[in-house]
């Protein structure tokens, strides 16, 4: 498995099928729904197999100067439990780490909350609900960059 933000137009197409797919489409959502104001700005990374098929993805972005967001993992779901959400996610920390990032905050629905708890993650509230009817938690992680060796 190699992680990597998506490189061509294709890949980014790809990216943002499989987001409106898991997110979006089984809610009725129109294509288009899974992109927001943020996707210029923001750090795409996705999860591609050894023959070039994409596995998973999620999305980094600056909320202010100590903090950034993760949004938009979306795995695909014969992947799920094969260890592809937690490598994007530990990619998308390394790069909140160089970008600067003291914490990761994030808005789990209620049935990944169990995995970024499992990936240090804590509960600070009840959030929203998507759609009306998926529950979010609000969940942040204190980030630090590791000591150096001596």
């Amino acid at each position: 498995m190699l992680i990597r933000s998506p490189a061509t137009e294709l890949e980014f197409e790809a990216y943002y099928r499989l987001r409106w797919k898991i997110l979006r489409e089984p809610w009725n959502q129109p294509q288009g729904s899974e992109k927001d104001n943020r996707e210029a700005e923001a750090l795409h990374l996705a999860a591609w197999d050894d023959s070039g098929a994409l596995l998973g993805v999620g999305r980094l972005h600056r909320v202010t100067a100590h903090s950034g967001q993760i949004r938009y993992m979306a795995i695909e779901p014969a992947q799920r439990g094969q260890g592809v959400g937690s490598a994007i996610l530990q990619e998308l920390e390394n790069l909140a780490i160089r970008s600067g990032f003291e914490e990761v905050i994030l808005k789990a629905r209620e049935e990944a909350v169990s995995f970024y708890r499992a990936n240090g993650y804590e509960v600070v509230r009840s959030s929203h609900n998507l759609f009306g009817v998926i529950p979010h938690f609000e969940m942040r992680k204190r980030i630090q960059r590791p000591a150096p060796h001596r």
